[in-house]
């Protein structure tokens, strides 16, 4: 279903990580509304402070959690550190609940973030996995 807006100031653009070329243009391609704010809360979630070139308080501390035992408390940690993390630094969405189920058998953690975006009145989910790497 397509959501149609009359105040185009609320459109969200971003550019596509995955570095894709417009067949017609040549330019780089370009994630709109749900799209680029999805893909920014994937970045915010795998920045750690100080990556970010005149941005060091950027990030969260998400990535050390992973080396932790895997817990229920570990799992609440994680909720929590997403939740202040979008609250802190991703003014575009309101979040309306953060699940993180622990994977015994995978070494991983199922994230499940549900929020609605400012000026579109459809809610949203995004699923993540976490995993540790070395």
């Amino acid at each position: 279903m397509a959501v149609i807006r009359r105040n185009k100031a609320r459109l969200y653009k971003d550019f596509d990580l995955d570095f894709g070329k417009n067949a017609v243009t040549g330019d780089l391609d370009k994630l709109l509304d749900v799209k680029a704010v999805k893909q920014a809360m994937q970045n915010l979630i795998m920045t750690r402070p100080f990556e970010r070139f005149f941005h060091p308080e950027l990030g969260s501390n998400l990535m050390d959690t992973l080396f932790e035992p895997m817990t229920v408390f570990t799992s609440a940690s994680i909720e929590t550190q997403i939740k202040q993390l979008f609250s802190n630094y991703e003014p575009r969405v309101r979040i309306n609940a953060v699940y993180c189920e622990p994977m015994y058998d995978q070494n991983e953690y199922k994230v499940e973030i549900r929020f609605n975006i400012i000026g579109i009145n459809e809610p949203q989910e995004l699923q993540l996995t976490l995993e540790r790497l070395r």
